[in-house]
């Protein structure tokens, strides 16, 4: 019975850890969802392209290597990617490498992205105070619309967040009073771009899929481990009445054949003898005995004669045979 026990427990506990597995995987799931909602991409005005300008870092010191990236969202329906054209001059910053073009076309979208790698180690760029703001030129972004024939090329500025430049030189180097100062700025605007090592569509479709399978096997662990009701049992039968020793023996002397030899008989008319000796009749008492224990097998008529004179007599008494 313990086995059994022990069994059931460990099959309901293998159903609450799935169904808790189940829980966690529909949780997930939701994260997820709410996670690839708020990335959603911004509606288009509508002249039908929309430009937002990145640098990476913000915050650099002097010499280091910014990356800078326009970044367009195109309907294709009213702008041609290919006639996407971007005119900047990012002087006294100099390009280490041509500018690289990526175009990425989704439906009636399509994004174009040009990255530039820009450096300065000129004396335009070093910063005469321990910090300094930095504002670039706007990129000059132009276009052919393609719901107008014959229209000239149309135009839209690009600004540029603000570019935080830190001297490479201490208050120690300068001979300034404040030289344990420290000039850092945090940055809290440019956050880096939403990424997903799988396709959140994806992985939602894969968990609910995930998590239905282990609720049906939650559902079969629980349902084989839920206590069987055990069927009744069924009634004894009754036992069956089982016959004095003094109505055995009026049977024997009541049947007609001898089935059972003559020793029998007289062993039953001897039980007779004594029954009747327990009614007060002494003289019928002696004469059953004189038969039984007579040289001559009792016979079958005088034994019934006998055997319903006995009956009689006992249902005179009140006694039951």
């Amino acid at each position: 019975m313990g086995r059994v026990d022990l069994r059931r427990t460990v099959l309901v506990g293998g159903a609450i850890v799935l169904a808790a597995l189940l829980a966690a995987g529909l949780l997930t799931a939701l994260v997820l969802d709410r996670g690839d909602a708020g990335g959603a991409a911004p509606e288009l005005p509508e002249s039908g392209i929309a430009g937002t300008a990145v640098l990476e870092p913000r915050i650099v010191l002097f010499g280091d290597t910014v990356v800078a990236r326009v970044e367009l969202v195109v309907d294709r329906e009213a702008v041609d990617p290919a006639g996407v054209r971007v005119a900047w001059a990012p002087a006294p910053w100099r390009p280490v490498r041509p500018p690289e073009r990526t175009v990425e076309v989704s439906g009636h979208t399509a994004h174009v992205v040009l990255t530039y790698v820009l450096r300065c180690l000129t004396r335009e760029c070093a910063p005469a105070r321990p910090t300094e703001e930095v504002t670039l030129a706007p990129a000059r972004v132009t276009y052919g619309v393609s719901s107008t024939a014959g229209a000239g090329p149309a135009s839209i500025p690009v600004t540029w967040p603000t570019l935080v430049v830190h001297s490479r030189l201490s208050a120690l180097d300068t001979g300034r009073a404040d030289a344990l100062s420290a000039p850092w700025r945090a940055d809290f605007v440019s956050l880096p771009a939403v990424s997903y090592r799988l396709d959140p569509a994806l992985a939602l479709g894969l968990l609910i899929a995930l998590a239905a399978l282990l609720f049906a096997v939650a559902a079969v662990v629980a349902y084989r481990a839920w206590p069987r009701r055990e069927p009744e049992p069924e009634p004894e039968p009754e036992p069956e009445p089982v016959a004095s020793p003094l109505e055995q023996a009026l049977a024997l002397l009541e049947s007609p054949v001898p089935a059972n030899g003559t020793e029998s008989r007289r062993r039953a008319l001897e039980l007779v003898a004594d029954e009747i000796e327990r009614l007060g009749d002494l003289d019928l008492a002696l004469d059953v005995r004189a038969l039984a224990w007579s040289a001559e097998s009792p016979e079958a008529p005088v034994t019934r004669a006998l055997a319903s004179r006995l009956r009689d007599r006992m249902s005179l008494n009140g006694v039951p045979a």
